[in-house]
């Protein structure tokens, strides 16, 4: 059940991931490639976690936490640069983003507990 409601926490995290993205984005080039890693990350480890690799939430909780850091760079240079062209819907959508990844990290909080406690039970049997 934690898997599929982190999975669509995941996808909402990279959507407004995206949108940020896409408002502050000046080289298309540059954007696409973004896009299409943060894409290829946040499916992968999806894609991992659904199929019970160990270590998939884990290394989303890494991602998520870096393209936090990224919303929170927005957020930064609108507050302290007047002239620095950071639109406000482009705040808003990072300041919602990051709420939304506050969010997945305390449901995921669970998920990774119980892998973790999975993992040293199974290696304290051996």
């Amino acid at each position: 059940m934690y898997k599929k409601i982190i999975s669509l926490w995941s996808l909402l995290s990279l959507v407004m991931f995206i949108i940020c993205d896409f408002l502050m984005g000046e080289n298309a080039q540059d954007l696409i490639k973004t896009i299409i890693v943060a894409t290829v990350l946040y499916l992968l480890l999806i894609i991992g976690g659904l199929l019970k690799w160990r270590l998939a939430y884990h290394f989303l909780l890494f991602v998520v936490g870096i393209y936090t850091l990224a919303m929170i760079r927005i957020v930064f240079i609108f507050a302290t640069q007047s002239h620095s062209g950071v639109s406000v819907l482009a705040v808003v959508f990072a300041v919602l983003g990051i709420i939304v990844n506050l969010l997945w990290y305390r449901i995921a909080a669970k998920q990774i507990k119980s892998d973790y406690v999975r993992i040293v039970k199974k290696n304290v049997k051996k």
